[in-house]
């Protein structure tokens, strides 16, 4: 069985408001990077850790 879950740098935030997420760097914004989500898959049996990013955000990185 795998469950979804998104990634996140550090905790510091409560909730999802103001965590700063796993990202990769695609192009220099005013003041954080543009970036692309990394999200992650875990296998709840055997604790495997897959790293994949949305289909929607693939062209963003060609």
């Amino acid at each position: 069985m795998e469950k979804e879950f998104r990634t996140m740098t550090y905790g510091a935030a409560s909730k999802d408001v103001g965590k700063m997420r796993l990202k990769l760097d695609i192009e220099k914004g005013v003041f954080f990077p543009k970036g692309v989500e990394v999200k992650a898959k875990v296998d709840l049996e055997t604790g495997n850790v897959q790293f994949y990013v949305e289909k929607e955000d693939l062209a963003k990185l060609q």
